[in-house]
């Protein structure tokens, strides 16, 4: 597939709702799409290995290049690509199961780990122990799985309702922390077997949390209740800073990899914004995006390459510190018919 000279932004447009998107650890221009089909409630789930052409200002907006695809009987909500291995993607899937694909042997997925008893909604690789990856359910409960041997090794029930996101602290390989609907942050060690932090973060549910790349300590969380809040876990009595501006539910948020002072949240607004979390200030909003924004992640080797993916069937990827991105070349496509998968 030949670029255009200069391209400002890549398109990806499918029949799949858009659930999450993420940059490969090892391919700079490498992303995985995450997608479900009749906006996850039923159907399929479908995953995008894709390819990102040179970002730069000025070009037209161009088509992704559509690596590999592979299907699954239920919505995909999640996905994660492995810190170990450059071909292999883990996502979580409505059936409960986190499922293994080798990204380059298309085909059924290499392993399924079962243990949830309802939805999958979270799954999430330690960059240090790399065989282990945490996930989140509908079923309340996160998972701690060690996928070298393919069993869970941890099975926390320290949420009353559902567990939505689940994240490494990039700094403190043995911790991570989830986020539920009843408002909690919970953080856990993996040699400890009840969490060692609990944190009454916001009053409804949170949807989304990150850690800060820079401060081990600091945690941010997002909600229902519209708002982001910063945490410093060693003073969590309150939180250090609070981000107000979109409209509707937070549903995705990340810590900027190159500046620590900078975060990026995604809403059922249909918003994309940049967020100095010193100042609490909004640096950039966007609103390319006509549905639900349900997934974003920056790149970890070209500073602002942002890739954010929605509800209206379409991922985007471009330098957004440059403005926003130029419109969607390509024809909306309706819903995709059902396939049989593994």
């Amino acid at each position: 597939q030949v670029f255009a000279s200069s391209v400002m932004a890549a398109w990806h447009q499918s029949p799949f709702a858009g659930y999450s998107v993420e940059w490969s650890p090892f391919h700079p221009r490498r992303l995985c799409i995450g997608a479900s089909q009749y906006f996850g409630i039923v159907g399929n789930g479908k995953l995008f290995v894709c390819q990102a052409p040179e970002i730069s200002p000025g070009g037209p907006s161009v088509p992704l290049q559509t690596l590999a695809e592979f299907d699954t009987n239920e919505s995909i909500w999640d996905s994660a690509w492995s810190e170990e291995n450059e071909n292999i993607v883990f996502v979580a899937v409505g059936d409960g199961t986190v499922k293994v694909f080798d990204v380059a042997k298309p085909g059924p997925p290499l392993m399924n780990l079962a243990g949830h008893t309802a939805e999958c909604g979270s799954v999430a690789n330690n960059m240090t122990f790399k065989n282990l990856i945490v996930s989140a359910s509908w079923d309340n409960s996160v998972r701690i799985w060690d996928v070298a041997v393919g069993q869970c090794n941890q099975t926390h029930q320290s949420h009353k309702q559902v567990a939505y996101c689940a994240r490494w602290a990039p700094q403190t390989p043995t911790l991570c922390a989830s986020v539920a609907g009843d408002g909690m942050l919970n953080v856990y060690d993996i040699n400890v077997p009840t969490p060692v932090q609990t944190i009454q973060a916001h009053q409804g549910e949170i949807l989304s949390m990150d850690f800060n790349k820079y401060n081990e300590f600091i945690v941010a969380t997002g909600s229902v209740d519209r708002s982001i809040r910063l945490w410093d876990r060693r003073n969590p009595a309150q939180p250090i800073m609070q981000l107000f501006g979109h409209g509707l539910a937070v549903r995705r948020i990340k810590c900027h990899p190159f500046h620590g002072d900078q975060l990026v949240s995604g809403s059922y607004d249909m918003s994309v914004v940049v967020w100095d979390i010193q100042s609490g200030t909004v640096l950039r909003r966007f609103d390319h995006h006509t549905e639900f924004v349900h997934g974003l992640d920056l790149n970890l080797f070209e500073e602002n390459l942002l890739a954010t993916t929605a509800w209206d069937r379409s991922t985007c990827v471009w330098n957004c510190s440059t403005g926003p991105p130029p419109p969607n070349p390509l024809p909306r496509v309706p819903g995709g018919a059902a396939t049989r998968a593994q």
